[in-house]
């Protein structure tokens, strides 16, 4: 953890990267340099209304980020237009889940 939290200050965005859940903070862990450095940007610039995520059904709050073209970032807005990161996956298991019964 200690690479990515320096990573993360390096690019000035500490308290994004403070707020994501120990899960995510695991996800980001397995991810490549360049795939963490674009999980990141791809929140930040979601934050700022910069980049569109796809709504997830049934969710009015809820959006799949595509950050790399392995990795995907499931979001919430929430009340004030801050973002919570819920969880990194790769779209694989986002598919598992999809067509499980």
């Amino acid at each position: 953890m200690d690479t990515m939290q320096a990573e993360v200050e390096q690019d000035g965005i500490v308290s994004l990267a403070a707020n994501f859940p120990s899960r995510v903070i695991v996800a980001l862990e397995h991810l490549t340099n360049d795939e963490r450095t674009r999980v990141i940007t791809t929140v930040k610039a979601f934050t700022h209304h910069e980049v569109n995520g796809t709504p997830i059904p049934g969710s009015s709050s809820h959006f799949v980020l595509h950050a790399a073209p392995e990795v995907r970032v499931i979001v919430r807005r929430v009340a004030g237009g801050s973002v919570e990161v819920e969880d990194v996956v790769r779209p694989a298991t986002l598919k598992a889940f999809a067509d499980a019964p």
